[in-house]
């Protein structure tokens, strides 16, 4: 059964989730180049996807609304040429992290639903896709971005009738789209140093966002324990100082590094529980939901 929180967020972690051990020390994965680091761990050679649940607030129309955000990252390999799920050994196949971040927030009529896809070279973390898209009752909006070594193509499509469709041409192949930084702020902790990154503004929104490039350090602050519900635990601050929306980043401080906590601008979200699933296995049942019943 799903245990309810309520704000102030709370940290529940069942046994379920503890199945990735704590002490599981970083290796040399199966990946040629995986730097030491969340990359070198080789929990992402199982075969599974990592999934977290995140207790979330975020304003919608105006309105603190509280859902359930959930975060997939498993390893895959990607074709650097077209852009799409690759087999391994196939010509330009890379080893990538893909993370999904699905949401659906309940409002007043309807539900508003966000889904971002970003794909990461596995060995650095290197961008090279990232997708978006917002569904509500009114329209839908998507966002494509691609890296493909001579600077990132954006195309953007809103339903908002002076948004359109737009495209656009940025040089730079190190510059990270913002959502990629859920993943980045725990190699950061896993690394145990500090980090300064080009960085995308969030392209999650149902309106057309300029891609406007700005700078943003990723400061590594001492380890602290953090007292829980579910107990004490080890974790690492990772505050992103940058000229745009406040954020933060509390990251476990023992592999694999989970994100406990996070904020960007308005948005508040504590780790509610993680399970390691085949989820596209339609018999591999959650831990943490009843089939059909999907947040």
């Amino acid at each position: 059964m799903r245990r309810v929180m309520h704000f102030p967020f709370v940290l529940i972690l069942a046994c379920s989730a503890c199945a990735v051990s704590h002490a599981q020390a970083p290796a040399t994965s199966g990946d040629a180049g995986a730097t030491a680091g969340l990359s070198s761990l080789p929990v992402w050679d199982d075969g599974l996807c990592e999934m977290s649940y995140y207790r979330t607030r975020d304003q919608i129309y105006g309105k603190p609304r509280t859902y359930t955000r959930v975060h997939l990252v498993n390893r895959q390999w990607m074709d650097t040429k077209t852009g799409v799920k690759a087999d391994k050994g196939s010509a330009n196949a890379v080893p990538a992290f893909k993370l999904n971040i699905a949401e659906e927030i309940p409002t007043e009529n309807y539900n508003y639903r966000y889904l971002t896809t970003v794909f990461l070279k596995r060995p650095d973390l290197s961008p090279l896709k990232m997708v978006t898209s917002s569904q509500e009752w009114c329209g839908t909006t998507f966002k494509h971005a691609r890296w493909d070594g001579n600077g990132i193509s954006i195309k953007s499509f809103s339903y908002f009738g002076d948004e359109g469709d737009k495209d656009w041409a940025l040089g730079g192949d190190d510059v990270v789209p913002y959502e990629a930084l859920f993943l980045i702020a725990r190699d950061v902790a896993a690394a145990g140093e500090s980090r300064t990154v080009d960085v995308l503004p969030s392209m999650r929104s149902a309106h057309e966002v300029a891609p406007q490039i700005k700078k943003a350090q990723l400061v590594l602050r001492d380890v602290q324990g953090v007292a829980l519900s579910a107990g004490k635990f080890s974790a690492r601050r990772v505050d992103v100082s940058w000229d745009g929306p406040p954020a933060g980043f509390l990251v476990e401080a023992e592999p694999p590094y989970r994100l406990l906590r996070f904020h960007v601008g308005p948005m508040r979200g504590e780790l509610e529980h993680v399970e390691r699933r085949a989820y596209w296995d339609r018999g591999a049942k959650s831990s943490f939901y009843k089939q059909g019943n999907a947040p």
